[in-house]
């Protein structure tokens, strides 16, 4: 009996584990729009990097035309990715809070009905 639970964990060893990847982990959505100079820059200047998920189709022109708009955002800090979709920003936290400023960017004009999640910030 005890050898064959050993052959049976022997077995179990052996054979593949299936790992499923879901493709949109928050690491994923991070790594999508991750830039070291500007998470170097920020730390620098005591500010934050914001990381979102775009849940809704938008355009990333527009959608990083919005961000650059919103107060204590550093304009040339913006990234957008189309896979997975996602949204940074190095921030100022003085003058708004993450999710201030991702709510200032779906009330823009011109993203009706692009919803922002909050899935990161780097202090």
């Amino acid at each position: 009996m005890k050898m064959r639970l050993v052959a049976l964990g022997l077995a179990a060893g052996l054979v593949p584990a299936v790992a499923l990847a879901c493709g949109t982990c928050i690491e994923d959505k991070v790594a999508a729009t991750y830039d070291w100079d500007v998470v170097q820059q920020a730390s620098a200047r005591r500010h934050v990097v914001v990381f979102a998920a775009v849940e809704a189709p938008a355009d990333a022109k527009a959608l990083a035309s919005a961000a650059a708009r919103v107060p204590g955002v550093d304009r040339a800090s913006v990234r957008t990715a189309d896979s997975p979709r996602a949204l940074s920003f190095a921030l100022d936290p003085k003058r708004a809070s993450p999710k201030a400023a991702l709510a200032a960017i779906e009330r823009a004009p011109g993203l009706s009905g692009v919803r922002l999640t909050l899935v990161r910030v780097m202090r």
